[in-house]
């Protein structure tokens, strides 16, 4: 595959962005992911020092794939250009290609109480895709949560307009979802331009089918029917590892620290290409 190998910073919440490079580097991973803090920031730095994250980036044969938003919308919100604008401003000064959006609600469905309105969405998005035509990185929304379907997240999209919208496909939710990945990948098609990877088995007895996490490799997640789905379709992205030691606590015991566990994550993708 023409892929690049890259992870996100879920994965060391606590570290220094330098010793997240430096690690990343050594490891081979030639992309990194960056979640943006409360303010919308990258790696809480003044917008002033970006400059300086991005040489960081070149001097390690680097690139910020993509920088991550918490915006999860399930409705309208007025104000989204005021809102969002930094972070596509802080994605283009790091060379980033793509500010990450949320649909609808993080559960695997609508949690009691709470209300979608899929037309208010909609209208959000098309904004938000407004927004982005002024800068170089694109709206990517993932498929995750309530949109964890490639069927769902592509109805919004389209009723939006479609026009520089993006997909980071998720292969992990939307099989969670029920989606097989042969479905996803034929309905995302080449809208996917960025990919996570993690993996996972069903929980026993639970009534909405919710995985638990494990080791890349050692779950039901089918990567490697995933992965040869992209390869026919010259997918050329980026296949990100998203390890979430941020969102859960039982994921942080299993590697002592990062280097580990992005050597186990090469080590994955090396027996791919070997067999």
């Amino acid at each position: 595959m023409k892929t690049t190998l890259g992870f996100s910073t879920i994965a060391c919440p606590d570290l220094p962005w330098r010793e997240i490079l430096d690690v990343g580097a050594a490891a081979g991973m030639k992309a990194v992911e960056i979640r943006l803090d409360r303010e919308d920031r990258v790696f809480g730095l003044p917008d002033a020092e970006l400059p300086e994250l991005k040489a960081a980036l070149d001097a390690r044969g680097m690139v910020a794939s993509d920088v991550g938003t918490g915006l999860a919308l399930t409705d309208y919100r007025p104000g989204l250009d005021e809102k969002l604008a930094p972070a596509f401003e802080r994605a283009d000064a790091i060379g980033a290609k793509g500010v990450r959006v949320f649909l609808g609600h993080s559960a695997l469905r609508v949690p009691e109480g709470k209300t979608e309105n899929e037309e208010g969405i909609v209208r959000a998005v098309a904004e938000i895709a407004r927004v982005a035509k002024r800068y170089s990185a694109d709206l990517w929304l993932e498929t995750h949560g309530t949109y964890s379907r490639a069927r769902d997240l592509m109805r919004v999209i389209d009723a939006a307009g479609g026009d520089g919208v993006s997909v980071i496909w998720d292969i992990f939710h939307s099989y969670e979802l029920g989606e097989s990945v042969a479905e996803s990948d034929a309905i995302l098609k080449n809208r996917t331009v960025h990919v996570h990877i993690k993996d996972g088995v069903r929980k026993k007895d639970d009534p909405d089918g919710a995985m638990t996490y494990t080791k890349v490799g050692e779950g039901e997640v089918p990567l490697r029917e995933a992965l040869a789905l992209l390869d026919a379709r010259g997918y050329a992205g980026v296949l990100s590892l998203e390890w979430e030691n941020m969102w859960r606590p039982e994921l942080r015991s299993v590697f002592p620290d990062l280097a580990s566990c992005l050597a186990a994550y090469k080590a994955y993708f090396a027996e791919l290409t070997n067999k």
